[in-house]
C-alpha cells in the first residue's frame, strides 16, 4: 500500500508531506500550500476506511489492499520515528500484578518461575498479542523478546504486524541433562529455518549466568558465531549475582562471560547495573550493546542507577527496555524514557545527565540501528516506521519544546497513528482485532490465576 501523510510537523519545526511506498519513506517534501493547516488534533483519514485483515482464528493488523493509497491529514500531528523496546518478556502480560513487592531472587523463585511453569503455548501466544497491542498504542514497533516458547511468540509477533526479534531461550537451571535437551531443541529449531515473515527474526537467549549453565553458555557463544546470530542475556543485574560470581570464579560476571567466549558485537546485555570500570572497558572492546531497564530495576531494588556516562564515554551503545509486565507492569516506553532520565539526574546529583535528546535517541534511532531494520530516522529511503503524535493532547501543550514534551509529559498517551514497515497498525488510537485479543488474554490470565490458587 501507499500512504501520504499531509501537513505533519517534524521535531525540526517544519511542516511536511511524507510519502510512503513499499514500506519505505519515498519522499519528504514541504507541505502543500493550503493543506495541513487544520486545527490541532484533527488528523482525519482523507481516503476511504482501510479494510481489515482480521481472520476468524487470529486477528491481524489494520492494513490496506494492494494498490490502495491512504491519505492521512496530519494537521496538528507530530511525525517522529517509532520506538524500540530492546528487552522484554512480552507474554508476562498475563502475570501483571501477581508478584509485587519482592526482591529479584524471591520474585523469580517464589512467584514468577512457578507460575510460568503453568503456561502453555496458547497462553504465550495471547499474552504476547496483548503485549503487542500495548506497545503499539504507546508507539513501539520493534521489540526484542525473550520468553518460553519462541514458536508461539513468533506466531503472535507475525499476527501483530510489529517487528519482533525473538530470543530462543536456554534456561537449564544448571541441570546438564536439561541443558543438553534444550541445546538440541534449539539447534533443531534453527536447522528448520523458521520463517514467520520479514518482520520476525530470531536470536539466541541465555537467561543469566546463574540460571544457564557454563556448558550451555559456551555452546550458545559458539552456535551464535557459527550461525551469525545475536545473543541476549541478563547481565550483572544484582549485587548478589556479582558477588557470587567473584566468589565462585574469581571473575566479575562480564569477565566470566569473556573467559568462555560469550561476549561479542552481537550481544545485547540487559540491566548491567553492577559493573566496574574494567567491566565497561571489556564490554566496549567487544562492542556489546547494553539495555537499560530503569523501571524494573527500581521496582525490584536491583541496584544503583545504570551508569550511562561510563557507557557513553567508551562508545558503548545504550538501548532502552521495559522488561516484563511482572516487574514493570507497563510496556509504555515513553514512561521508561522519563524515569531513565530522572533517575540519572537524581542518583548522580547532576541535572545535566542524560538530556532529553540522549534518552530519546536511545529509544528510537539507536535501537533501530542496533537491530538493523533500516528505520529510526525520518529520511527518504529509510524504512517507514513512524508515529503521529496528537499535539492537542493536554500533556503536549504548549509546544515550547516538542522533544521535552514527548519524554517528560507522557508522549505515549498522545500517540494517534502507528506505521510499521509501511503498514498502518493503529489509526486514531484504534487497532483492528484489539477487542478479541483483550478478551482472550484476560480469560487466559483468569484461568492461570485459578490454576495457581489450586496449587499454591
Amino acid at each position: 500500500m501507499s500512504i501520504v501523510i499531509r501537513g505533519a510537523l517534524t521535531l525540526e519545526g517544519e511542516r511536511v508531506d511524507i510519502v510512503i511506498e513499499e514500506g519505505t519513506i519515498a519522499e519528504i517534501r514541504p507541505a502543500e500550500a493550503g493543506k495541513g493547516s487544520a486545527p490541532v488534533g484533527r488528523g482525519a483519514v482523507a481516503s476511504e476506511e482501510v479494510p481489515s485483515l482480521t481472520s476468524a482464528e487470529h486477528p491481524r493488523p489494520l492494513s490496506a489492499g494492494r494498490g490502495e493509497v491512504v491519505v492521512i491529514d496530519a494537521a496538528g500531528m507530530l511525525a517522529i520515528p517509532s520506538l524500540v523496546n530492546a528487552h522484554a518478556h512480552s507474554a508476562m502480560t498475563l502475570l501483571r500484578g501477581t508478584a509485587e513487592d519482592l526482591e529479584l531472587d524471591d520474585w523469580l523463585r517464589m512467584a514468577v518461575w512457578p507460575r510460568e511453569a503453568l503456561l502453555d503455548a496458547e497462553d504465550i501466544y495471547w499474552g504476547t498479542r496483548l503485549a503487542a497491542i500495548e506497545m503499539i498504542k504507546s508507539g513501539t514497533t520493534l521489540c526484542q523478546d525473550m520468553y518460553l516458547d519462541p514458536g508461539a511468540q513468533a506466531r503472535a509477533a507475525q499476527d501483530s504486524g510489529m517487528r519482533f526479534v525473538v530470543s530462543y531461550p536456554i534456561v537449564d537451571a544448571m541441570d546438564e541433562p536439561r541443558g543438553a535437551r534444550q541445546r538440541s531443541s534449539c539447534e533443531a529449531f534453527f536447522d528448520a529455518s523458521p520463517d514467520f515473515g520479514a518482520l520476525v527474526s530470531f536470536n539466541l537467549g541465555a537467561h543469566s549466568i546463574y540460571a544457564t549453565s557454563e556448558a550451555s553458555l559456551r555452546w550458545l557463544g559458539s552456535f551464535a558465531r557459527e550461525r551469525s546470530l545475536g545473543l541476549h542475556i541478563h547481565l550483572a543485574e544484582t549485587e548478589a549475582e556479582r558477588r557470587s560470581c567473584i566468589a565462585e570464579r574469581g571473575l566479575s560476571p562480564a569477565a566470566y562471560l569473556d573467559s568462555i567466549g560469550f561476549l561479542g558485537p552481537k550481544l545485547f546485555a540487559a540491566h548491567a547495573l553492577w559493573l566496574d570500570e574494567g567491566d565497561f572497558d571489556l564490554l566496549a572492546r567487544h562492542g556489546v550493546s547494553l539495555v537499560h531497564n530503569p523501571v524494573s530495576n527500581m521496582k525490584l531494588a536491583s541496584g544503583p542507577a545504570y551508569d550511562f556516562e561510563a557507557a557513553r564515554s567508551r562508545g558503548i551503545r545504550t538501548l532502552l527496555g521495559t522488561d516484563g509486565c511482572a516487574s514493570n507492569n507497563s510496556l509504555d516506553l515513553f514512561s521508561d524514557m522519563k524515569i531513565a532520565a530522572l533517575l540519572q539526574k537524581q542518583h548522580y546529583r547532576d541535572a545535566r545527565r542524560m538530556g532529553v535528546a540522549e534518552i530519546f535517541d536511545a529509544a528510537t534511532r539507536a535501537g533501530h540501528e542496533a537491530f538493523g531494520d533500516g528505520a529510526g530516522i525520518m529520511v527518504e529511503g529509510r524504512a517507514a516506521d513512524l508515529l503521529l503524535v496528537d499535539l492537542s493532547k493536554p500533556g503536549m501543550l504548549p509546544t515550547h519544546d516538542l522533544q521535552s514534551s514527548l519524554v517528560y509529559a507522557g508522549g505515549g498517551a498522545a500517540v494517534d497513528t502507528v506505521i510499521c514497515a509501511g503498514r498502518i497498525l493503529m489509526r486514531s488510537g484504534r487497532i483492528e482485532g484489539e477487542e478479541e485479543v483483550r478478551i482472550e488474554a484476560t480469560r487466559r490470565a483468569q484461568v492461570l490465576a485459578e490454576r495457581w490458587k489450586s496449587i499454591a
